[in-house]
């Protein structure tokens, strides 16, 4: 059975009224679709990509009430939920505010619109009369949309925005005004890399739960931001663990993650890492997001560009310990040693790895983060670099 998320909209949303969508076809991988076939079901879909965007925009035209969506696991196991019209309405609409979005702007769908965040950006478009062109998902989707198809707006997962950077078209990004990232945190050095674009780059904080993202923090421009701020209706605070509660106006229920958070004055909060992933050494607890964090800059100032990830393996004495997993092996193990001698001046004698271990490649789960448990358990099985 389906858990129901029963739509509360606030007396700021009851103004808005739903107008039928005004454009009579989508862009969608190379060629105009009507939007009258895709409601008659007159329009074959070609990929599955296709079929799930032209079944949620049939399902939406037609009236439907509720959506079926399934969890990530951010606050348990997952599990199909019901989210309901009108709370995609009151999201679309915050985000709208909160970023600027317009009428007839052309809006980009990129991702898998089988998942919320999918979803919700056929659902902005939708209700907020945007322009819909569609690519299936893919490392860069930019360079599948030709040059006369003016994209203002869309949301990237991390690793399309790390392709697209080190891609040999980045310029392409200056031509949006406002670009979602979000489904994994973004990695440090791509954030740096932002600073030299103009259109604003968010990063979001959300789940399924909470229908999309609940706060955003502007990642670049001279308006960027150190913490995430939560959108209109959304109140926050932390639990007895330092975990994110979030409240909001629009869901029948708080909702209580796994997030540790460090919250600052109305409602910003900066996202620490997971309660779950905490590695308990010698009674002192080290969060592995937030030591990476840290590290990451000396990563860079010795000229290593590797993808890393702190991690906490069994000890006698201590009953964890942490080490540090790299992934590749093109680097030299004096380069590891130099970097080394730095972090002592950023960790604790208890944050400082106790070993250093390369994997060829990250695991990762279905949603392209990176499964932190199963990376550990496959470097377990190497030697370690020292």
């Amino acid at each position: 059975m389906q858990e129901s998320l029963t739509a509360t909209p606030s007396k700021t949303d009851t103004s808005f009224t739903e107008e039928p969508y005004p454009h009579a076809r989508i862009w969608i991988n190379g060629r105009h679709v009507s939007i009258e076939k895709i409601v008659s079901e007159k329009e074959i879909p070609r990929t599955d990509f296709e079929e799930s965007t032209f079944s949620f925009i049939r399902s939406w035209l037609s009236g439907e009430q509720e959506f079926s969506v399934t969890t990530s696991g951010s606050t348990g196991t997952p599990k199909p939920i019901a989210i309901s019209r009108q709370q995609m309405i009151t999201s679309a609409v915050r985000t709208a505010k909160r970023i600027g979005l317009r009428r007839n702007m052309e809006a980009l769908v990129c991702i898998d619109t089988r998942f919320i965040g999918g979803k919700m950006m056929l659902a902005r478009s939708l209700v907020l009369g945007l322009r819909i062109l569609a690519v299936d998902p893919c490392a860069n989707p930019l360079i599948k949309v030709p040059v006369d198809k003016w994209v203002r707006f869309t949301a990237f997962v991390p690793y399309q925005i790390t392709t697209i950077l080190e891609s040999k078209h980045p310029h392409l990004l200056n031509g949006l005004e406002s670009i979602l990232i979000g489904g994994a945190p973004i990695h440090p050095r791509d954030v740096e890399r932002l600073q030299y674009f103009q259109c604003a780059c968010y990063e979001t904080y959300g789940m399924t739960e909470t229908v999309s993202h609940v706060a955003l923090k502007l990642l670049n421009t001279p308006a960027k931001q150190p913490y995430f701020e939560p959108l209109e209706g959304v109140d926050i605070s932390i639990d007895d663990r330092g975990c994110l509660v979030i409240s909001a106006d629009y869901l029948s229920d708080r909702i209580v993650t796994n997030d540790l958070v460090e919250l600052g004055e109305a409602g910003q909060f900066t996202w620490l890492g997971r309660a779950d992933n905490v590695i308990n050494t010698g009674g002192i607890k080290v969060i592995p997001e937030s030591l990476e964090a840290r590290l990451q800059p000396l990563f860079l100032k010795h000229g290593i560009p590797n993808r890393f990830l702190i991690a906490g393996t069994p000890d006698d004495k201590l009953g964890s310990r942490v080490v540090l997993i790299i992934e590749g092996v093109q680097f030299s193990s004096e380069l590891i040693r130099q970097a080394l001698v730095d972090f002592e001046s950023v960790t604790s004698a208890y944050e400082f790895p106790k070993e250093v271990y390369t994997i060829p490649s990250f695991v990762h789960a279905g949603n392209e983060k990176i499964d932190r448990k199963k990376t550990a358990e496959a470097a377990g099985f190497l030697m370690p670099t020292r």
